[in-house]
């Protein structure tokens, strides 16, 4: 195993020098390969989606073996079809292995035979592509020279070498025909609206992380810019690539902390060739019918978020439910009996202390029947003594008494069976505490401390809609719940042409296997789980989360520093313990990708400010020459007006106005109207929360000093906010506050160009 020091000073390396016109004959013979390998693909994607055509439209089947037969193939060719559709991806074919025994192989991002049985290309998931990533001067692993190609659709554009082992590059006769480095190259362009994959230019230490066994917890920590949420995505596609079976048959669910950045990331995993895996903002783990909108203060989502809200939601459930009738009066067989509503209020309290959630068969409505029954039985029993004490008989046979047909003819019975177990919606019961219907600090009481629910109680008083931090209430609720009774869809008569189901029959044995929705809102068995941001959920977002995957591997990505909360948990230990998982392995990523030199100086002093060590800010591996700007105004929403519509118009690539929350339909009035179509599609208004996990050329943030002050974890904001740029950043401040990092800035004054 070599060291990091080894791998950092690997010694001498004879490398040939190149000669004159090397590169544009190494140009032409990749851009030969590279039309070569298109042409098969376009060829293979075609021949898939004529097959699966032809299958389709096959209906000579009469037998149901045939049907099944049929569905198959055309389901086989369509995968494969899919396999070989990439849409507007940068790099079909991204590297070449020159290896000491004289091979070559060229790597990207499917593997590619031709009719001959050739390789043509090596999917970068495969082992043989492994040292692609994983080779170094120090360790050459069997790799002579490395090269990288820099390609838009089928034009190669440019090309980087590195030469390994410089022995086996001289006795192969390699040179290294160099360009302005592949990764530098890929860091340097301007960003669109969605993130790219990075599959072409992944560092050494992500490729560790992205091929690591998927058991147990892996965490990905790393400050911003480190590539977290791509390399996450990465490990999703390689995944899905070494144990198909196991990860796209119970599905893989990419959780993310919000919509924006759910939309920035959507493409990523379709140009790696893989689109099974679910992706979902945290908010999107309620079912559609709810609206949910922006975050609670930090203390009030402290509260919403803690395990404590548990129990509250269980005796909320108890609150909601209506009283049981004073008496219930039933006549049967000419004995009229009464039967007190005390002692079926005892009867259902029994009943709904055994509730449990997450249990099978354990939610209020699975235990419907039990409950209807358990309330029949003790009508009965009333019935029975009455009758007795009449001197009357009892029927041996309940059943074929005719009890029950008295029972559904008796109008108070029907009232009372309506008000013992109802039919109940998790919006309904959260929806009567937020209105104040239930009184959350009597529901509450002894959990948690009154002033605590009180203010939760009036955040509710001034929201119009739910929160994020009102997700997991709500999916408590659900889960406590479990699907009414009403709701269930009803089974479908087997054979029909719209059976969703596969069933295989012999004339000995009929087997049938429902088909798995992992889209569904309630499906719940995903293989593996990514959990972005992870830093900002709260014990029981986690309790919901955990419940998408209780089997599952988990892959969590964050950084603490970037935290928005002020409650637990603190470390990735309590994380895995949330989720069920005695273990934990943490890896961190330490090279700073995204944010140059320059703006990474004044994001330490702001994560020094926040309370960290500044020795931990990941390690920027670029520079630009351009020093952040510090923007002095009186009005630095209006100044900012100003300043987005100069860097729009002097340049190109996208453009985040970050703002406190309290400030962001003023900056959208201010900002928005002035801009045209084209600049309205690079530009966008966000609070700083809304902006995790983005990206943009350049940043502009709004009133930092705001920022900081908008909440205990304001510096922590400011830190988000500050390390969203690849190019320039420029704070919009008053001028009142001294602010962290403000040193390493260019300071402009109002009138100043």
């Amino acid at each position: 195993m070599t060291s990091p020091a080894e791998e950092a000073a690997p010694g001498p390396v004879p490398v040939a020098d190149p000669r004159p016109g090397d590169k544009r004959a190494a140009v032409a013979t990749e851009q030969a390969h590279l039309e070569r390998v298109h042409a098969r693909v376009e060829h293979l994607r075609r021949r898939a989606e004529e097959r699966a055509a032809e299958a389709a439209a096959d209906r000579s089947g009469a037998t149901f073996q045939a049907r099944y037969e049929r569905d198959v193939t055309a389901h086989h060719h369509a995968a494969r079809q899919q396999r070989y559709t990439f849409g507007d991806v940068e790099s079909l074919a991204f590297g070449r292995l020159d290896l000491s025994d004289g091979d070559d192989l060229h790597v990207g991002r499917v593997s590619v035979i031709d009719e001959d049985g050739d390789v043509l290309l090596v999917d970068w998931r495969a082992p043989a592509a492994a040292a692609f990533y994983q080779a170094t001067a120090a360790r050459p692993i069997g790799v002579a020279r490395r090269r990288t190609l820099v390609t838009r659709g089928r034009r190669l554009v440019d090309l980087d070498d590195e030469i390994l082992d410089g022995t086996a590059a001289q006795r192969l006769g390699l040179r290294a025909v160099t360009g302005q480095g592949a990764l530098l190259a890929a860091l340097s362009r301007e960003r669109s609206g969605r993130m790219r994959d990075i599959v072409a230019t992944i560092q050494g230490e992500q490729d560790r992380i992205i091929r690591a066994p998927a058991s147990g917890t892996l965490v990905v920590s790393g400050g911003p810019g480190t590539g977290k949420t791509v390399v996450a995505l990465h490990r999703v596609a390689y995944l899905l690539y070494r144990d198909r079976e196991r990860f796209e048959g119970r599905g893989v669910l990419v959780i993310g902390p919000s919509a924006a950045f759910t939309e920035y990331t959507a493409r990523v995993l379709p140009a790696l060739g893989e689109d099974r895996a679910v992706q979902r903002p945290l908010a999107g783990l309620v079912p559609r019918t709810a609206r949910i909108s922006g975050w609670d203060e930090p203390d009030v989502a402290r509260t919403k978020g803690d395990l404590a809200m548990v129990e509250v939601v269980r005796r909320a459930l108890h609150a909601v439910l209506p009283p049981v009738p004073p008496t219930t009066r039933l006549s049967f067989e000419g004995t009229t009996v009464t039967v007190r509503g005390d002692h079926l209020e005892t009867l259902r309290e029994r009943h709904l202390d055994r509730i449990r959630a997450d249990v099978p068969g354990g939610a209020y409505h699975d235990r419907t029947e039990v409950a209807d029954a358990a309330l029949d039985d003790a009508l009965w029993a009333a019935w029975t003594r009455a009758q007795r004490a009449a001197g009357g008989r009892v029927p041996e046979d309940r059943e074929g008494s005719g009890f029950a047909a008295a029972l559904d003819a008796a109008p108070e019975v029907v009232l009372l069976r309506r008000c013992f177990w109802p039919e109940r919606d998790p919006q309904e019961i959260l929806g009567q505490l937020a209105r104040g219907e239930l009184d959350l600090t009597v529901v509450g009481r002894g959990l948690l401390p009154e002033a605590e629910l009180a203010a939760v109680a009036a955040a509710w008083q001034r929201a119009d809609s739910w929160t994020t931090d009102d997700v997991a209430l709500l999916d408590e609720l659900d889960a406590l719940l479990g699907q009414a009774p009403s709701k269930r869809p009803r089974p479908r008569p087997p054979g029909g042409e719209d059976d969703g189901g596969i069933r295989l029959s012999t004339d000995a044995l009929q087997v049938e296997a429902p088909a798995v929705d992992v889209e569904s809102h309630s499906y719940r068995d995903f293989a593996h789980v990514v959990v972005d941001e992870a830093q900002d959920l709260s014990p029981l977002q986690w309790r919901a989360v955990s419940r998408r995957g209780p089997y599952a591997s988990w892959t969590v990505v964050g950084d603490l520093a970037q935290r928005s909360r002020v409650s637990d948990p603190a470390t990735w230990e309590e994380v895995a313990a949330l989720i069920g998982r005695r273990s934990v392995e943490i890896t961190t990523l330490e090279v700073n990708y995204r944010t140059p030199e320059e703006i990474a100086a004044v994001a330490t002093d702001v994560l020094a400010a926040a309370g960290h060590d500044p020795a931990l800010a990941p390690r920027a591996v670029r520079a630009t020459g351009d020093r952040p700007r510090q923007v002095v105004a009186p009005d630095p929403v209006a100044r900012s007006a100003e300043v987005v519509g100069e860097l729009l118009s002097a340049r190109g690539g996208t453009l985040g106005v970050l703002v406190d929350v309290a400030d962001l339909d003023t900056a959208r009035a201010a900002i928005l109207p002035r801009l045209d179509e084209e600049e309205r599609d690079r530009t966008r208004v966000l609070e700083v929360r809304e902006s995790k996990g983005l990206e943009f050329d350049d940043v502009v943030v709004v009133a930092p000093e705001r920022i900081m002050a908008g909440s205990a974890v304001g510096t922590h904001q400011l830190y988000v906010a500050v390390t969203r740029a690849t190019r320039t950043l420029t704070l919009v401040t008053t001028g009142e506050v001294e602010l962290p990092g403000s040193r390493h800035c260019v300071e402009v004054t109002a009138g100043t160009p």
